[in-house]
């Protein structure tokens, strides 16, 4: 210990005894020599009333601390590894950070406002739309690069809507009745030719009735209005893989890989054009990746069955069309079967 104002002042017995009393007779081993009962007093010296309080509030403040610290680091970390997955247009894996700030912070605005962004790119229309009820009423400043970012977002909900919004109930009567159907879709365009969801629909119909490059023309009068509607990437480039352009189909794919690096379409997509190829073994990486960003998504559960398929992985193929005959969504499982069972040829 050292020496400081706290200590008493020293006695008079020289240097030969207690330095406090002055008794002749000390405990050996200290540096300041002390008989034993001034060496308890000295230990039990009072401490400044100020100097506890201040210290029972220092402890009471680091309790505090853990309790609270956890969770809102835990929140930040999510939210600043978000933000950087956002720059990277990785919106799948920042879709999934960002959820978890909102559950933790549902008031955050900011936040709110980011994961709107990468649901959005990442197809998630209903969650991108639920997110809008956070801000509902509510303004912020400094934060200009957001508010672009955001209303960029809301105009490209334009797209998903008829330019007459009465044709969806057309639409919806029709939905059983391709042909009629298409008629009506041409007779719309017709009146409506930048009418972006028209187009691409009827696009989707030229594809179903394999008039590919009448598809591939629309998809692109689509994307040249609309850059960000991403439902007409994955089109073009199936129109463009039953062509056997696959250059142009994988090109296409890349177009979209640009605006979200995770997206599911576009590398189940490339799964396809893999398979088409024949370059099996890139399908398969191609699809286990895909999974790996969706495990639940059906498009992404399809391609990798299909990936196994052909690259005659029976065993893992089988445990995953166990699983997609109980999904929800069963688009695309019946011509899936087919392709397993040999049915429908797949590729030439």
């Amino acid at each position: 210990m050292e020496v400081n104002d706290n200590i008493p002042a020293q006695g008079t017995a020289g240097n030969n005894g207690c330095q406090k009393c002055g008794t002749p007779s000390y405990e050996e081993g200290y540096k300041i020599r002390l008989c034993a009962p001034c060496r308890r007093g000295l230990s039990r010296y009072p401490i400044k009333k100020e100097v506890l309080w201040a210290a029972l509030g220092v402890g009471l403040l680091v309790l505090f601390s853990l309790v609270k610290f956890p969770k809102s680091f835990t929140a930040g970390l999510n939210y600043e590894r978000a933000l950087k997955l956002e720059e990277q247009h990785k919106y799948m894996s920042a879709e999934v950070a960002l959820r978890q700030t909102l559950k933790d912070y549902p008031e955050y605005l900011q936040g709110a406002c980011h994961y709107m962004i990468a649901a959005y790119y990442n197809d998630h229309l209903v969650e991108a739309d639920s997110a809008r009820e956070h801000w509902a009423g509510k303004t912020f400043n400094n934060e200009k690069e957001l508010i672009e970012q955001v209303n960029k977002v809301l105009g490209g909900f334009k797209n998903y809507s008829f330019k007459d919004s009465s044709f969806h109930f057309v639409r919806d009567s029709l939905r059983n009745d391709n042909i009629a159907y298409q008629t009506a879709l041409k007779q719309y365009v017709q009146q409506h030719p930048e009418d972006n969801l028209a187009n691409y629909l009827l696009a989707d119909q030229y594809f179903d009735t394999h008039e590919y490059a009448a598809a591939d023309s629309l998809c692109d009068q689509v994307l040249t209005a609309a850059p960000d509607f991403q439902p007409a990437y994955s089109l073009l480039a199936a129109a463009y893989r039953e062509e056997k352009q696959y250059e142009k189909a994988t090109k296409v794919c890349n177009q979209l890989l640009k605006l979200n690096a995770e997206s599911v379409v576009a590398h189940t997509s490339l799964v396809r054009i893999f398979i088409k190829q024949k370059l099996d073994k890139q399908a398969l990486e191609k699809a286990q990746y895909s999974y790996s960003l969706a495990p639940d998504d059906p498009s992404a559960m399809q391609a990798l069955a299909l990936a196994y398929h052909f690259n005659r992985q029976t065993k893992e193929r089988d445990a995953l069309m166990a699983r997609l005959k109980h999904n929800a969504d069963t688009n695309g499982l019946a011509t899936l079967q087919g392709v397993i069972a040999g049915t429908i040829t797949y590729r030439d």
